[in-house]
């Protein structure tokens, strides 16, 4: 591991730690991307960049930090990230774990439109997972612990030319950024019933899979040309080489808001702003009805028969 490697590892909250190495390693010391390959795509559930991710943290984290990534498709969180005493503890169906020394880590990733701003920006797909402040995982045994929950949302820009991809933005939030609902977490994630015997030669089944869309922080124009760490705890510059630049605040109810803070590197972050209040954009005509799905529309009037 470098000087540079060893400087940023500093003891304390693990996300904080991950998140300094992933923006020093995808932004230079002015902050411009630096571009970097990632390995072809298998198939259509391959993911290099996730595993791009996890593999350079697994690089650069303590060597006694474990990381570990999903070992199938279709599998949330995307990685584990634990310091060894927390991971014996998740190992061995433990409960009793530091949250600042253990996470999952969910990648989420859309491309940048030719506007210079990211795709989906006021809804993203989470497909049959919700994100939570906390998520579930399984220690060998069966026994189910739940962890803290992250995600890293990255705008990806490709160079057609090179073949290399470069981070135009990125933004790693605490779950509790985007949902602190666990019920709502468990109801979705928890035991379905299918339906069966469908079709006049009953071999038909519906698996009644829900499709989550929540928000995407990289909607917030702020979050732009630039890498952010938004979290629940308000000291980490003290243990890390970030600076708080501005607070953020979603509403829960008329007059009831959650508090949570902005950090960057500190090399490359202006002054402190103001706080920002529900900064993520929302669409504005979403309604409870969802479209009809596979409509052919014929206009028969165009129609001729010979």
């Amino acid at each position: 591991m470098s000087s540079e490697a060893n400087d940023r590892v500093r003891p304390g909250d693990l996300p904080a730690i991950a998140f300094t190495i992933l923006s020093e390693n995808f932004f230079d010391h002015e902050g411009r991307p630096v571009p970097f390959r990632l390995r072809d795509k298998r198939n259509t559930q391959d993911d290099p960049f996730d595993e791009y991710v996890t593999d350079l943290l697994r690089e650069e984290l303590p060597k006694e930090v474990i990381v570990l990534r999903a070992d199938k498709p279709l599998v949330s969180p995307d990685a584990v990230i634990a310091r060894p005493e927390e991971y014996e503890l998740l190992r061995t169906g433990g409960v009793d774990y530091d949250p600042r020394a253990i996470f999952g880590l969910e990648v989420k990733k859309v491309d940048l439109g030719r506007n210079g701003k990211p795709a989906r920006s006021t809804g993203l797909d989470y497909n049959s997972t919700p994100p939570c402040a906390t998520v579930r995982v399984y220690a060998e045994d069966g026994v189910e612990i739940r962890i803290p929950g992250y995600y890293l949302f990255v705008a990806l820009q490709g160079d057609e030319e090179g073949g290399t991809v470069r981070v135009h933005s990125m933004v790693l939030v605490a779950g509790a950024v985007l949902n602190k609902d666990v019920d709502l977490y468990d109801r979705i994630t928890g035991t379905r019933i299918k339906e069966i015997g469908l079709g006049t030669y009953g071999d038909g089944a519906n698996r009644v899979r829900p499709m989550l869309l929540f928000s995407n922080p990289l909607g917030w124009e702020w979050m732009l040309g630039a890498a952010t760490l938004i979290s629940e705890r308000n000291n980490l510059a003290d243990e890390q080489p970030l600076v708080h630049v501005r607070d953020m605040t979603r509403a829960v109810s008329p007059g009831v808001f959650e508090l949570f803070h902005c950090y960057r590197l500190a090399k490359l972050s202006p002054p402190a702003e103001e706080t920002a209040h529900n900064p993520f954009p929302q669409p504005e005509k979403r309604k409870e009805e969802t479209a009809q799905r596979g409509r052919f529309e014929v206009d028969l009037r165009t129609l001729t028969f010979g």
